[in-house]
């Protein structure tokens, strides 16, 4: 069987700081993986990662997400509810996955905005507590940058771009301002909860550039639900560790593809929780990179592709003989840096 592991927030994703950030962590499984594998740098972009190897098309995902939500229409965005916080010279973006929304805020939120922008011809939908549509009278003629791309990231270096940006963001001035003020949000600070204090515009763009031509996947295993939703191959919900994965895997042919998506290392990393992202790579050391390194020595894999993203980002190739060559020295993780 052939794995491909997708382990986005592997890599630190400050490369300046990332070796500072690595000392002192003891990490003798993946440091041979590292060091006895055949690394080549990939300096990618989340969605880039996953659109490579785990075939997630993000071409028309909000015209996707609209069908099947029974909506009708021809020009989409996804307008997902965001929270932005002011860090000195920065704005900092963070998702729904830090914040309990209900379908009743929601919905209160999104009828505010139908009522101001109606005149604007767009109109919101609130799908999912977290998830948001926007409808367009017409094509945005804009750019957007993906919703993944841009968490934990300065908010002033991902505006919408091309033919109509400045438009675009000039609307989300106006979004912002008016969700800033909304009755939910003072309800919602009154009960220490963060405001929903923005939206984020994205889902019409074409799919990015594929890495390289890749080897189609079998089986893809992972939490995300836009993943699980838009690949084109067999999935199923990501096993809680590597001895799940075996079990799950034991009906699969010899000669199978198998792409695990395993982000727990994602949100410290996005959100530069340095200690939490320390924490949880230690644990991967146990769960994932120990077990792995004895799979690849008996034989039972006869392969494995590491892949992480960010500017320190790679491509790890290996197999079985390759973890056999004890005369190429073990690396650490702080020399991706």
């Amino acid at each position: 069987m052939k794995l491909t592991l997708l382990m986005p927030g592997l890599a630190w994703l400050d490369a300046h700081d990332g070796a500072e950030v690595c000392r002192g962590l003891s990490l003798p499984d993946l440091s041979c993986l590292l060091g006895r594998g055949h690394r080549r740098s990939q300096v990618v972009s989340l969605t880039k990662l996953y659109g490579g190897a785990a075939c997630f098309p993000l071409h028309g995902l909000a015209h996707a997400l609209a069908a099947r939500a029974g909506l009708t229409g021809d020009h989409w965005l996804l307008a997902d509810p965001v929270h932005v916080r002011i860090d000195r010279d920065r704005a900092l973006l963070a998702d729904v996955g830090v914040m309990r929304l209900s379908q009743d805020e929601a919905d209160a939120m999104v009828q505010s905005l139908n009522q101001h922008f109606a005149e604007d011809g767009l109109t919101f939908h609130a799908i999912e507590p977290g998830r948001w549509l926007l409808q367009l009278p017409e094509p945005s003629q804009a750019q957007f940058t993906p919703l993944p791309d841009a968490v934990g990231e300065n908010v002033n270096e991902h505006l919408p771009a091309g033919e109509r940006g400045l438009h675009w963001s000039r609307l989300l001035n106006e979004m912002q301002m008016l969700l800033y003020t909304h009755p939910v949000n003072d309800a919602r600070e009154m009960q220490g909860e963060l405001a929903v204090n923005s939206v984020w515009l994205w889902g019409d763009g074409p799919a990015a550039s594929p890495l390289a031509k890749q080897e189609p996947a079998d089986l893809l295993l992972c939490d995300d639900d836009i993943l699980l939703q838009q690949s084109d191959c067999t999935t199923d919900a990501m096993p809680y560790d590597f001895a799940g994965l075996m079990a799950r895997c034991t009906t699969q042919a010899a000669d199978s593809h198998v792409v695990v998506v395993q982000d727990a290392l994602l949100s410290a990393a996005q959100y530069r929780d340095a200690w939490g992202w320390r924490e949880q790579l230690q644990r991967m050391e146990t769960d994932w990179f120990q077990p792995l390194l004895q799979t690849l020595k008996q034989g039972k894999l006869a392969e494995l592709q590491l892949q992480c993203h960010g500017a320190a980002g790679f491509n790890l190739r290996i197999r079985r003989r390759d973890v056999w060559k004890f005369w190429q020295r073990p690396q650490s993780p702080a020399t991706l840096y």
